[in-house]
Parts: C-alpha cells; sequence; structure tokens
C-alpha cells in the first residue's frame, strides 16, 4: 500500500490524525510482483500513446455556478491535465509553489474540508480528496473491512456548509473527485471488498454528494483484480505504476490498463511512485546507486529525473488527472527533478482535459 505522511505531520506529532492516507503505491501487498534488480537506463518502448480523443462532454457535468463561484471554464480553463503530488497541502497553505503543479491528493476531514476548497480555489489548485482516507485499521472490524466504520467517517461530511462547498468545488472545477479507498486489492483490507461493495460504497457518496466523481485508487497491478467482477457505479481508477511491475514498460502497462477501464467503464488516471518505483536494488549493499536514491522501504529506489519526465509524459495524457507518491522534500528540491516536474507539467498543458466520471 502507498501512504501520504502530510507535510503537517512531519513538523508536528501533534496532528497524527492526518499521519496516513493510504494512496495506490508503496505497495508492501500481496499483490507486488516479483522483481529482479536490472540497470537504471530504462527507455520507453516504440509503443505510441493511444490517440487522444477530445471528450465534447468534459467538464461539462456541472458548470452552473455555485453560491456565485466562476463555472470551470473561465477559472481553470478547458484545457491540461491536472498533475501533482500526494501530500502537498500543510493545513491551508502548500509545501511548494504550487508551479508547476496543479493538483494535489490530500487526507480530507470534516473540520477542514470547507477551508481546504476555499484556499484551493484562490490559489487555483485542484483537489483530490480522501474523505475517508486514513490507515486500514481505522476501518476494519476483526480484521476484515468495515462498510459501518467506512460509512461513520462518511457521515461527518453531511453538513449544508460541507455540501454546498462541494458542490461550488466541483462546480467551478477545483475538486476533481474523490478517493473511496487505497489499493482493495491488497490483503490489508482482509479480503472481503469486492466491485460490487465499492460500487455501493460509490452510491453512497453520491446519496450525499450527487455531483461528485468518486474513484478508487490500485496499485500497478491492481487492475488485474477480480477481473470477473466489473464496477457500475464508480467513476475513475487511480493506477499508480513501479518499475518492478513489469521491468519499466510503462506503455505496455498502461494500454493494459486502459483496457481494463473500459470494460470497467471507468476513465483511468494515472500516478508514479517516486519513492518507491524504481529500478529496486536486490543485491549487494543497499545504496540505490545509479537510481534516484532509497526508497523507504527496504531495497526500494526512488525514481530518476529521466523516469520521471519520460514516464509522466506516457501515462498522463491518458488519465483524466496525473499524481505522483508524493511530496518529499529532498525529492523535490533536487535541479534535475525540478526540470523533470516543469517538462511533465508543461507537457500536460497542452493535453485534452477529460472529466472523470464514468464512460
Amino acid at each position: 500500500m502507498f501512504r501520504i505522511f502530510s507535510p503537517a505531520v512531519r513538523r508536528s506529532v501533534a496532528l497524527l490524525a492526518g499521519v496516513l492516507w493510504t494512496a495506490s503505491c508503496n505497495s508492501d501487498s500481496s499483490t507486488e510482483p516479483t522483481t529482479v534488480a536490472a540497470a537504471d537506463s530504462v527507455s520507453l518502448p516504440a509503443t505510441a500513446s493511444p490517440a487522444e480523443t477530445p471528450d465534447s462532454t468534459a467538464l461539462a457535468d456541472s458548470l452552473t455556478a455555485v453560491d456565485g463561484v466562476t463555472p470551470a471554464y473561465a477559472l481553470y480553463g478547458s484545457t491540461g491535465v491536472p498533475y501533482g503530488p500526494m501530500g502537498l497541502w500543510a493545513g491551508t497553505s502548500l509545501e511548494w509553489g504550487p508551479a508547476p503543479f496543479t493538483l494535489s491528493h490530500d487526507n480530507t476531514f470534516a473540520n477542514s474540508i470547507v477551508a481546504r476548497i476555499s484556499a484551493a480555489r484562490q490559489k487555483r489548485q485542484r483537489l483530490v480528496l480522501a474523505m475517508t482516507g486514513g490507515p486500514s485499521s481505522n476501518f476494519k472490524t476483526d480484521g476484515k473491512f468495515s462498510l459501518t466504520k467506512w460509512k461513520n467517517r462518511m457521515n461527518t461530511f453531511k453538513t449544508s456548509a460541507i455540501k454546498n462547498a462541494v458542490a461550488a468545488g466541483v462546480s467551478d472545477g477545483t475538486i476533481v473527485g474523490n478517493t473511496l479507498i487505497d489499493e482493495p486489492e491488497t490483503k490489508q483490507w482482509g479480503g472481503n471488498i469486492t466491485k460490487p461493495l465499492l460500487d455501493q460504497m460509490a452510491s453512497y457518496v453520491k446519496g450525499i454528494f450527487p455531483t461528485l466523481k468518486v474513484g478508487v485508487n490500485h496499485g500497478a497491478p491492481g487492475y488485474q483484480w477480480r477481473t470477473g467482477e466489473r464496477y457500475r457505479v464508480v467513476d475513475y481508477t487511480l493506477n499508480q505504476y513501479m518499475w518492478q511491475n513489469n521491468g519499466g514498460r510503462i506503455a505496455a502497462w498502461r494500454d493494459a490498463v486502459i483496457s481494463r477501464a473500459r470494460i470497467d467503464g471507468v476513465t483511468p488516471a494515472f500516478s508514479l511512485n517516486l519513492l518507491n518505483g524504481g529500478v529496486p536494488d536486490n543485491s549487494g549493499t543497499w545504496d540505490c546507486k545509479g537510481t534516484g536514491g532509497k526508497g523507504t522501504r527496504d531495497r526500494k529506489c526512488r525514481m530518476t529525473a529521466d523516469q520521471v519526465a519520460s514516464y509522466g509524459k506516457a501515462v498522463g495524457p491518458s488519465g483524466c488527472f496525473m499524481m505522483m507518491w508524493q511530496y518529499d522534500d529532498a525529492f523535490m528540491s533536487k535541479s534535475a527533478n525540478v526540470t523533470a516536474f516543469r517538462s511533465v507539467a508543461s507537457y500536460l498543458a497542452t493535453k485534452t482535459r477529460k472529466t472523470c466520471r464514468r464512460t
């Protein structure tokens, strides 16, 4: 699983409630494939990116101004794939820029969501919310996922102020979507989650926030989970790539994710595991020589700047948004990585923006 460690938590254990948002990346799950160390020279295959078909109804789902908020076309423009890291926010301020980033994905709590939406709008930043983010232990009973506990968390958002703020955020484009759960395919949840159950959860959220797009975070192999079922209410899936999943053949992985998304009727979004998704160091001293540096878990390594740039451009245009796990001071401050972030951001800014609704 991958977790978002909020910047505020990094500074103070007093905000322990916001420490974790499981997000589809740092996979320590049973679905993680066995890998073999390889050279850090990873090149993209010759496979061309699928032709992009402009979404003629993108952003047209809810463009009527709510409480005087300007509709999306005027506020954010009609082009560009939203792009940025998870864990970018610290309260109502940002850890970085925000340029070149235009998007973030963070834990979301009822006592701060209205202020977060307002701050994002002022900074022209889009949000992927995580209303039920946090460690899986918060949502389990006897080792199994508890729908009751999950609903109890969602119920904390059932106030008029929050409903109005979310409706306005969806209308003007500030809110891209809300994540239902992270990596349901992994053993952390106890094995009792199914796609029909996730659809039931999606319907519950939509009963509170009718215009809000809802999605599921999957790790790199997650598109292969429960292929005998399909989503029927969930709008999108966020799919996060790690080199070890298929040895750097990211275009092939992207195409497989897109193919599965079509079957499930969802719109795909994509993410890169910056901190643990580079070429792993499986022999000798764990020093991650020739990579982007040591990862956060044993033998895992960070992506190189070249991988960030090439992988981001390979998958970003095919999704309704593009994420990276996760904000990290040291990684973000490296000049080569900054150049890579800017390159990806500039590239995605020219691409047709898609809505995250069901297809």
